[in-house]
């Protein structure tokens, strides 16, 4: 099977990594074409979503927000455009559900079907096959490229309304983004009260209440390293969306809706270009415990 992957940034080009290692026919886009030139010498190099479209059966797209995704999708050149209309594809970027729902709704007029498809898991999980991709829409669509998306790792298909998926990788990312708090806050009240935050973190992980991120990124936030798998702007912005899918449905987040305020106040703090969980620094800065 052909597959396409618009925008590679830090996931896509797992993805595409990925994709390339198991065998695949690969094509690549990027709106910054330095980072496609870097897949040359093993995928084929489109100029536009449109020309990739035409020449795969799959077409994932990873990229940062819904104006990117609109681009890509339903802009001049995008895969709206495409004479092939036997393409799928599957939208990986984080975006709300109503959004998800208009874009699919707008190309399968054009007689396209897209899957909304985000994914648990991070560049390194990519690589090695170890994402959870989270699949609605049509199931017959799903069905077609469902031995690629398998790829990728450990697969939930929703079921076949538009943006079901979104909404679990909302409420499954507002729950890391509380953990990160969390962890930060411990490490930060250990360490104002004058103990090393290490020992916090390495009980913590000895305990019923560690988790994933604690495991692998509370070392790291304990020696103040914040080099990125997912920006903290990033976070807001998934926060934000989820606020106001709430919002939409009707229903109350007190919790994230604590956790955007502080998030916003990091972003503008300048940690927006670091790790999710340099919030850690962030709350270290406004207490003055930076060094």
């Amino acid at each position: 099977m052909r597959v396409g992957l618009a925008g590679l940034g830090l996931m896509g080009s797992g993805i595409a990594t990925r994709l390339i290692n198991t065998g695949h026919a690969v094509s690549v886009y990027n709106r910054s074409s330095a980072k496609a030139k870097r897949f040359s010498k093993s995928a084929a190099v489109a100029s536009s979503p449109r020309e990739l479209a035409d020449n795969c059966d799959l077409v994932i797209t990873v990229v940062t927000d819904f104006e990117a995704v609109k681009e890509v999708l339903l802009g001049k050149n995008g895969i709206i455009e495409s004479t092939n209309r036997g393409v799928v594809v599957g939208d990986v970027s984080t975006i709300s559900p109503q959004q998800s729902e208009q874009c699919a709704r707008e190309l399968r007029r054009a007689g396209i079907e897209m899957l909304g498809m985000p994914v648990m898991g991070g560049p390194a999980a990519a690589e090695t096959g170890d994402l959870v991709p989270m699949v609605a829409g049509s199931r017959q669509a799903f069905e077609k490229v469902r031995q690629v998306i398998e790829k990728l790792g450990r697969t939930f298909y929703i079921g076949e309304r538009d943006g079901s998926a979104n909404v679990i990788k909302l409420a499954l990312n507002l729950n890391i983004a509380l953990v990160a708090s969390a962890v930060s806050e411990g490490i930060t009240l250990v360490k104002g009260s004058g103990t090393d935050p290490a020992i916090f973190v390495q009980i913590l992980n000895s305990t019923y209440f560690k988790t994933g991120l604690s495991e692998k990124k509370g070392p790291k936030m304990v020696k103040n390293d914040f080099s990125p798998s997912f920006h903290l702007k990033n976070m807001l912005k998934d926060l934000e969306l989820a606020t106001g899918t709430a919002q939409a449905a009707g229903i109350t987040l007190p919790q994230t809706a604590l956790a955007q305020q502080i998030f916003r106040a990091a972003n503008n703090s300048g940690f927006s270009d670091q790790d999710y969980t340099s919030v850690c620094a962030f709350l270290a800065k406004i207490n003055g415990m930076e060094k």
